[in-house]
């Protein structure tokens, strides 16, 4: 009788461990289905792309400065850009977006962190907490970089809402009760293969 157990024991353990290699979420799958199409999404903002130099990014943003759409943001460490929403406000809501790249060792960008807020936010007005603008900062992304839908996936203990297009991955976080992180990463680059 032990042994017809344990052989029952191993055969039931065998085909638990095979099928749930066999299941994958949805972001492994969307994973595998984008860069099987082999298509590349460079584009991040501004006319600013993955694979830009240093100088050519604040050589862009030298251009956007004249042209008055952007400025230096706070403490001299990001880019500034000031902007009305009133395609997913109702009454339209001025949101102040902070943005700045990450270099590779070669110098060239790999990844981009934006940082939005409500520019009327105060710790006291709910209607300007981050929680609500996660929600419209997702349609603001959409609406930006068109194609898919976000999805859930599970990012270290936390589960987040990622848009993945080619190699241009999205992920968007609180990051306090007043902005909203979303970061940009080509998955293509050595330094996010890992995380594939």
């Amino acid at each position: 009788m032990n042994s017809r157990f344990l052989k029952y024991l191993i055969s039931a353990l065998l085909l638990w461990f095979s099928l749930s290699g066999c299941v994958q979420s949805d972001y492994t799958k969307l994973v595998k289905s984008e860069l099987a199409k082999g298509i590349r999404k460079d584009s991040l903002l501004f006319g600013v792309n993955f694979g830009n130099s240093k100088d050519e990014f604040f050589g862009k943003c030298f251009d956007l400065n004249r042209q008055q759409l952007v400025t230096e943001g706070p403490g001299n460490a990001s880019v500034q850009y000031l902007f009305t929403d009133s395609l997913f406000h109702e009454p339209p809501a001025k949101i102040r977006l902070l943005f700045m790249p990450k270099y590779d060792q070669t110098e060239k960008i790999n990844e981009m962190n934006l940082e939005f807020a409500y520019v009327a936010w105060s710790p006291w007005n709910k209607q300007y907490q981050s929680d609500v603008l996660k929600e419209k900062v997702m349609k603001i992304i959409l609406s930006w970089y068109k194609g898919n839908e976000f999805v859930t996936a599970k990012v270290g203990e936390k589960e987040i809402p990622v848009k993945l297009d080619g190699n241009r991955r999205i992920m968007v976080y609180i990051q306090s009760e007043q902005h909203v992180l979303v970061n940009i990463q080509d998955i293509l680059h050595p330094a996010f293969k890992h995380n594939l």
